[in-house]
């Protein structure tokens, strides 16, 4: 009579959390890759949203001074605003400690002439794949 297998050897244990370690490695990357990618988006579309919560304070005060509800950011974004008499200008930079900190779009730029920009964005990030448009 042969010896009867009962469960896993060590070896066999082993190997199993390897080939998972090694997907893992595969998988997350593209994963955080995505997750990225979705708070960028949301990002552009508050500043868009800003922005056209500040063309109606001007319509309505023919100035974008003192202009009141305006976002502070989220969780991975802070917006500050430069308010004058005939123009603004939105940034949102990455929070320190965020999962968007450090990321290659850098700063998110909106202006009342409608630019979009990115300081301190990596060379090879365009503004189509920092801004999903």
């Amino acid at each position: 009579m042969g010896m009867d297998s009962q469960g896993f050897t060590l070896i066999e244990s082993l190997i199993a959390v390897a080939i998972i370690a090694f997907l893992a490695g595969i998988v997350y990357p593209g994963y955080t890759g995505h997750v990225k990618k979705v708070y960028r988006v949301e990002i552009a579309g508050l500043l868009i949203e800003q922005a056209q919560h500040l063309e109606r304070f001007y319509a309505r005060n023919g100035s974008f001074i003192d202009a009141s509800g305006l976002s502070a950011g989220n969780d991975r974004y802070r917006i500050t605003a430069a308010l004058n008499p005939q123009d603004y200008r939105l940034v949102a930079t990455p929070v320190a400690d965020s999962v968007m900190a450090g990321d290659p779009c850098g700063n998110f730029s909106l202006t009342s002439t409608g630019a979009r920009a990115n300081p301190g964005a990596a060379a090879h990030m365009s503004r189509k794949a920092c801004w999903g448009q």
